[in-house]
């Protein structure tokens, strides 16, 4: 934990800190969440873990999931598996997800990665409940820094209603800098 808060610079986010778990009991069925990532890098992977794990005991969640591009199995494979998502959009990679979307089971909506941040901010997709966003630290500011992918993560955190930040202790500091936003 000590880790953890030394990357979050911001001492006034100190409080807010929570577990995956916890940070996943705020998703509720039926919401929409949009998650960082772009190719399997850079998106979140314990709060959707989180999530999977409420369903396997028994929980009914059913989730709208917006990404910047495929995603790795922590999060589309591990939602999938559970039949967690009820929708999906641009563009994913995941063989179990794709048999959903080709057996009807999961409704997606195949539009241009390009095409999600524009749609997004003139509300033709709806609202965004929570953005979860993988983060290597936050700054002084409250400002995120995106660890190894941005996507439409800066689109994502703006339009959402609530952000859920995993700070990845994992990834390097040294990855801050390395983005212009």
């Amino acid at each position: 934990m000590t880790e953890l808060k030394s990357r979050i610079r911001d001492g006034k986010l100190h409080s807010k800190v929570t577990s995956p778990r916890e940070a996943a009991s705020l998703i509720g069925d039926g919401m929409v969440i949009a998650c960082s990532g772009f190719t399997p890098a850079g998106y979140p992977k314990a709060v959707p873990l989180a999530l999977a794990e409420r369903v396997k005991e028994g929980e009914l969640l059913r989730l709208s999931l917006w990404t910047g591009a495929s995603v790795g199995p922590e999060l589309d494979g591990a939602l999938a598996e559970v039949g967690a998502i009820k929708r999906r959009l641009p563009y994913q990679t995941d063989d179990l997800l794709r048999c959903k979307i080709n057996s009807g089971e999961v409704d997606y909506i195949d539009i241009h990665l390009s095409q999600c941040p524009q749609m997004i901010r003139h509300g033709f997709l709806g609202e965004i409940d929570f953005a979860i966003v993988e983060a290597v630290a936050i700054n002084e500011g409250g400002g995120i820094v995106p660890s190894t992918s941005v996507g439409n993560s800066p689109t994502f955190v703006k339009m959402a209603k609530r952000v859920i930040v995993e700070v990845n202790i994992t990834q390097p500091l040294d990855l801050e800098g390395m983005h212009d936003i």
